[in-house]
């Protein structure tokens, strides 16, 4: 009895310990996917050149834009992402996604 007992109880620890390394293993996965995180309100542009998809804006804060092309994957590996200015990021939302930036909201519109 008391080893049927003891079998259960690390069979149940074995799990719960499992299903915390797979949760922890997905959170990590996920941040993978993302451009470099920030704690503090910023303002950065990415680019990830092999997709040809941009992320930008205020982060922590909004606006921020999110340009991936359509049919492609919607992700890139988080050392994928390049930072670069905001003029460049803005030549290449026009080019690779056709931005027409006098159409957008008063913050993208500005130089």
């Amino acid at each position: 009895m008391f080893k049927t007992v003891l079998i259960v109880v690390l069979a149940v620890i074995a799990v719960v310990a499992v299903a915390i390394a797979g949760l922890f293993a997905n959170v990590w996965w996920q941040a993978r996917k993302q451009p470099p995180a920030f704690a503090l309100i910023v303002e950065k542009y990415y680019a990830c050149p092999d997709q040809r998809a941009l992320h930008g804006g205020i982060f922590g804060k909004g606006p921020t834009k999110v340009l991936f092309p359509a049919g492609a994957r919607q992700w890139c590996w988080r050392d994928e992402w390049k930072e670069i200015d905001r003029a460049e990021f803005r030549r290449l939302a026009s080019q690779w996604h056709g931005v027409d930036w006098s159409q957008e909201g008063e913050w993208w519109t500005r130089e």
